[in-house]
């Protein structure tokens, strides 16, 4: 039987408004991020695999060092952080020019600008967390914004850092864009000084990787996709 014609307007639109959202969801998964793998080192990393990595990496993260955050608005600053990508797109940041770096800036303010045209008037919820975030003036938006910045060290390990060795990344160089990031950090999350030497300890456990050394792989990479 045919709802049509008893559901109310107001339900109708609403009903298309998260049709559309869930639309965007899909589109957002189908973005693959560069130099970052599965460990079966062919399956590129998603925008929503690593979305998923963030929110719980992030919101474990501020339970278990940082209890003043407000965990729930991490989580919340997880799940919109890389919304602008569905229509901007993931841009390759390892040898990045100031020029394209401003580029991308600019791609990702109008995306932002699209989002909130899109579903500020229907879905109010998504465009202010996504405003919210973007402006980094709260605490919890910049943790989130720091954490994002050791999530890609954490694949790397992974995957056996086949992103990396595919486009040639020498230790040398990997260690002075790790130091130019942490530099960096320190003028959005330097309060947070566990995960500022977090930074540290993953940077250093990649840019010593065998497989970027030259010396004997300790084991293979894990092909299973599981936990063992």
């Amino acid at each position: 039987m045919s709802t049509a014609t008893t559901t109310p307007p107001q339900t109708q639109l609403l009903a298309d408004a998260l049709i559309e959202l869930g639309r965007l969801a899909l589109a957002f998964g189908r973005i693959d991020r560069t130099a970052v793998y599965h460990p079966d080192q062919t399956t590129p990393e998603s925008d929503t695999d690593h979305t998923v990595m963030l929110g719980w990496v992030a919101c474990a993260l501020a339970a278990r060092c940082f209890p003043h955050l407000d965990v729930g608005l991490v989580a919340q600053f997880a799940l919109v952080h890389d919304a602008p990508e569905v229509y901007a797109g993931d841009t390759p940041t390892l040898r990045i020019s100031v020029a394209e770096r401003a580029a991308k800036a600019a791609r990702e303010h109008q995306a932002t600008r699209r989002l909130s045209a899109e579903f500020a008037a229907r879905l109010s919820w998504f465009p202010l967390a996504l405003t919210a975030y973007e402006a980094q003036q709260l605490p919890e938006a910049r943790f989130v914004r720091g954490v994002d910045k050791i999530l890609p060290k954490i694949v790397h390990l992974l995957d056996g850092c086949i992103g990396l060795t595919d486009r040639r990344m020498t230790p040398t160089e990997l260690a002075g864009l790790f130091d130019a990031q942490r530099a960096d950090m320190t003028g959005y999350v330097g309060e947070f000084t566990d995960l500022l030497a977090l930074h540290a300890d993953l940077a250093g456990r990649v840019i010593t990787r065998p497989e970027l050394t030259g010396g004997a792989c300790p084991c293979p990479p894990d092909t299973t996709g599981g936990v063992q």
